[in-house]
């Protein structure tokens, strides 16, 4: 597996790779020094030879998802086993040649679901799955539709976004979600009672459905969904309340259930579900008050 080191012998002298490996003759202390003025100008110039590893670790997840296993990478980038693993921990800094040599080997083109094994950030899938659960696809259905044992899906939900899975499974949820993601249970043959217990769930958790995430940042470690309350106005908070509520009026939810699940006054929730109702908005309080203090100018 990668290259074995090389000895002192395989450079020339006046090389500094040679000095790096004990040689101490003339030529090679001069090669030395004429490498460490070279990289010293590099440096006060920006320019460098050391990286973060990041670009390089970036890649070799990428060229893993695309189905190449550790044992080409390491052929072809003509590395370690040491050194590539110290990069996809992200530790340290590695040398600009190091980088390129990784960023040099290309990804084979992937047609359809991957077979790959090899591990990837697992966010998205975990995004993608929470947010079924939270429409009122239990883990149990999700994971028949997979082909997985519910234990093993419930490991990848409750590991968090910060765990890894294979790149296939990615792809496996990554299809269903796109054919489930607007999709009512129900209307599948899942059970009401089924469907609720999964939703209550998914409310109790904090796990936001699929109306709350932009399908081009589900990816995105970090994007984060929606709006928090303190960065938008009394208005839109109120449209952005009326539009959960609305959401979850469609799965036929008690207005209890649907305010216990969003924290709301039960009379708050059955107002606005009139309102959703009969296409007719009700009087607001500074409205009322309005009307009140012009019948008694009137007057």
């Amino acid at each position: 597996m990668g290259r074995p080191a090389l000895p002192a012998e395989a450079f020339e002298h006046g090389d500094a790779r040679r000095y790096r490996r004990g040689c101490r003759c003339t030529k090679c202390k001069a090669g030395a020094n004429r490498s460490n003025i070279k990289n010293r100008y590099l440096r006060q110039t920006g320019r460098g030879t050391m990286r973060t590893p990041d670009r390089a670790a970036d890649h070799l997840l990428l060229l893993r998802a695309a189905g190449l296993n550790d044992q080409t990478i390491l052929k072809q980038a003509d590395i370690c086993p040491d050194v590539m693993y110290r990069i996809l921990r992200r530790e340290g800094v590695i040398h600009a040649h190091t980088e390129t040599r990784i960023l040099r080997v290309p990804a084979p083109a992937v047609e359809g679901p991957s077979s790959s094994r090899a591990y990837i950030p697992g966010h998205g899938t975990v995004r993608r799955l929470r947010a079924l659960v939270a429409v009122g696809w239990y883990q149990a259905e999700i994971a028949r539709r997979l082909g997985k044992q519910k234990e093993n899906l419930k490991q990848i939900i409750d590991r968090g976004e910060t765990g890894q899975v294979a790149q296939y499974v990615a792809d496996q949820v990554r299809a269903l979600y796109a054919d489930l993601q607007d999709q009512k249970p129900e209307d599948h043959g899942v059970q009401a009672r089924f469907a609720d217990r999964a939703r209550k769930l998914a409310a109790d958790r904090g796990w936001a459905p699929p109306a709350y995430w932009d399908d081009d940042e589900l990816d995105n470690p970090d994007f984060e969904p929606a709006l928090s309350d303190e960065h938008i106005s009394k208005n839109e908070l109120g449209a952005l309340r009326r539009a959960e509520i609305a959401h979850l009026i469609s799965f036929n939810l008690s207005h209890a259930d649907i305010a216990a699940r969003l924290g709301m006054a039960e009379a708050y929730v059955r107002d606005i579900a009139r309102e959703i109702t009969s296409g007719r908005r009700r009087p607001r309080q500074r409205e009322v008050e309005v009307s009140t203090s012009s019948l008694g100018a009137a007057a």
